[in-house]
């Protein structure tokens, strides 16, 4: 790992250098990372930008860099362009004045798509002001609603109810599994560890029950199922809560440490060094039983991408978020109706684009322009769906994916990935695109998840929450320490496998407390109450 980390930083540091030495010229450098893919200049959707702009760019990642973290921190934000979360480009451009204020550039003359963009829709331009007023990154603007959902192998379940293994009161049916509580889902999950053979060939070494791709995130949204936000959040009276204070978060650990003791949750949840899909994985070696991801693209599963690698009637169901349920194991009803929640939904903006701030006026001027042609009709189509002819083609009204981007080995998105659609460099996304590829079965979970999607989600997410440089430094420094505490206890905590002692709980909130929880709820409560006064 070492190895690979310095042998990383060396190619991006060299080119990185070269580019610095070259002064004024055509040829330019761009830090761009996401989701395993990074770029090139060999990716049909950027070979037409760069032809657009006039420009050569050079990638200053490789794709087995998936440290790029610590080489943005090091030395990618150096970049002549460059492509991160808005949070993390503000607070750069804020407190080390890497990026260019591209406000004044923003005209009619050097990017006319991007200057009607902003002048047609100003709520949009008001998204990439940072809180001194300048403009340091250009989104990608996203649309969509509905992201992540409790996927369960039906076929697992269908094989149980054969064999009458199935809990009491779930039947092998999709309006059963869509009804099931919190705690009927924990028994499903418990069928599954306690009937490995009669599921799965003897050649399967370890079965997971529940798992989680997302090492991050994982327990945070699964904490959802006990009724906890376990992120900063706004409550129904305006104010802002951080969700690891509030006693909902011990009760749904413990929980989460009762699967653990099971067996019933994998035991790698919250690691996953090396960014790998346990989708493919776990499905692959017919060892995964359920996780919470992304609807569009864990529907995949069930269709001729991955049909070679898995088992013959492998199916997967997307089933409703559980009912939540008290300590008494009575269900929760609010208005009439069982209490369901889906922790995430979409965010309202991807990354944003920045372009370095110590270029001579005209290169800024040429790399905004590499940025206005993802404004144009052109560069939108070509961002959101590839190549006419080659990766689409009309039919009717619709765009319909060639076999190139659907009846590949990989995922339409993986695809998409490869040819530089879909990448959240700036400009507009088109639900569109998704539409073209997903199956019904995903449209219509999407629209079912719906009435369940967590309200709150993007209210203390920028766009919405811009900070000043030092609340910049307050909030990211105060964040990266409540990360490293819950990190720590949440381990312990798991490898323990008791319920969280008083002690231990004291021990965690003092901790979070010192580690400045209540400073960073003060600032995002002033910033909430600036933007929704």
């Amino acid at each position: 790992m070492i190895k690979k980390l310095l042998t990383g930083l060396a190619a991006s540091v060299g080119v990185l250098t070269l580019s610095a030495c070259g002064g004024s010229s055509d040829t330019y450098t761009i830090f761009l990372y996401q989701e395993n893919t990074v770029y090139s200049d060999t990716m049909p959707v950027f070979q037409r930008a760069n032809d657009y702009a006039g420009i050569e760019l050079e990638g200053v990642l490789q794709r087995y860099d998936s440290n790029y973290d610590s080489i943005y921190a090091l030395d990618g934000k150096n970049a002549d362009i460059v492509v991160n979360d808005q949070d993390t480009i503000e607070a750069t451009a804020l407190n080390e004045g890497i990026f260019a204020n591209l406000s004044d550039l923003i005209n009619a003359e050097n990017a006319p798509n991007l200057y009607n963009y902003f002048n047609e829709n100003p709520t949009a331009k008001a998204w990439a002001t940072a809180s001194d007023g300048n403009i340091y990154g250009i989104p990608f603007y996203t649309e969509g609603d509905t992201a992540k959902g409790y996927f369960i192998r039906f076929d697992w379940v269908k094989k149980l109810a054969d064999a009458g293994k199935l809990p009491s009161g779930v039947e092998a049916t999709e309006e059963s599994l869509n009804n099931i509580n919190v705690d009927e889902y924990e028994a499903i999950l418990k069928a599954f560890k306690d009937n490995k053979n009669l599921l799965v060939s003897s050649n399967v070494t370890t079965l997971y029950p529940y798992f989680d791709r997302d090492s991050d995130f994982a327990i945070q949204e699964l904490a959802a199922l006990w009724g906890s936000n376990a992120d900063f959040y706004v409550d129904d009276n305006g104010q802002v809560q951080y969700g690891l204070q509030e006693d909902t978060f011990r009760t749904a650990m413990d929980h989460i440490i009762e699967w653990r003791k099971l067996g019933i949750i994998d035991s790698e949840i919250i690691t996953n060094t090396n960014n790998e899909d346990k989708r493919v994985t776990y499905f692959a070696q017919d060892s995964g039983g359920s996780t919470h991801d992304w609807i569009g693209t864990t529907y995949t599963f069930n269709s001729d991408v991955y049909a070679s690698n898995l088992v013959e009637d492998f199916e997967l169901l997307c089933i409703l978020p559980p009912i939540q349920v008290d300590e008494q194991g009575n269900e929760k009803m609010e208005n009439g109706q069982p209490v369901r929640v889906e922790p995430t939904r979409r965010k309202l903006i991807g990354n944003v684009t920045a372009i370095k701030n110590d270029l001579s006026d005209e290169d800024k001027i040429k790399l905004l322009k590499w940025i206005d042609f993802f404004f144009s009709e052109e560069g939108q189509e070509l961002a959101n769906f590839g190549v006419e002819g080659t990766d689409w083609n009309w039919e009717g009204d619709k765009r319909v994916y060639t076999d190139a981007i659907v009846n590949d080995n990989n995922t339409a998105l993986a695809n998409l990935y490869n040819i530089g659609a879909q990448l959240q460099v700036a400009g507009v996304q088109n639900f569109d695109y998704e539409e073209a590829w997903l199956s019904t079965e995903a449209a219509d979970a999407m629209e079912a998840y719906a009435p369940y999607l967590n309200a709150g989600y993007n209210d203390l997410i920028y766009p919405n929450a811009k900070l000043t440089k030092d609340n910049y430094n307050t909030v990211n420094t105060n964040k990266s320490k409540l990360k490293e505490t819950f990190d720590k206890y949440v381990a312990e905590w798991l490898k323990g496998g008791n319920p969280i002692s008083d002690a231990s709980w004291q021990a965690f909130q003092s901790a979070l407390a010192s580690d400045g929880a209540n400073s960073v709820k003060t600032i995002l409560q002033a910033r909430y109450d600036e933007t929704h006064n």
